[in-house]
């Protein structure tokens, strides 16, 4: 679901280019539609065991906790940005 979007996601970009692109060989489209239909087979066989959003969604929340000294920084080194403001903190 998430390559299908990402793959979604950059057609919909190439499509706003105004010449047109060589077709994708049927071969390679069909190859493309059979990863894409195991992909989500996989995950609703899955889905049947564990709930897939809960437990993104917790990965995601570990993520940002366990990188939080690094979003931290870089919203400090934004903020600093700004050239009459100056803070520093966790350097």
């Amino acid at each position: 679901m998430i390559i299908e979007g990402i793959f979604g996601l950059l057609t919909g970009i190439i499509n706003l280019i105004p010449f047109e692109l060589p077709q994708i060989p049927s071969g390679f489209q069909e190859a493309l539609d059979m990863l894409f239909n195991g992909i989500n087979s996989s995950f609703s066989i899955l889905a049947i065991f564990i709930n897939i959003r809960f437990w993104f969604s917790c990965a995601v929340a570990m993520l940002v906790i366990y990188n939080i000294k690094h979003i931290w920084n870089l919203f400090i080194y934004c903020i600093n940005l700004i050239p009459s403001v100056n803070v520093s903190y966790w350097k």
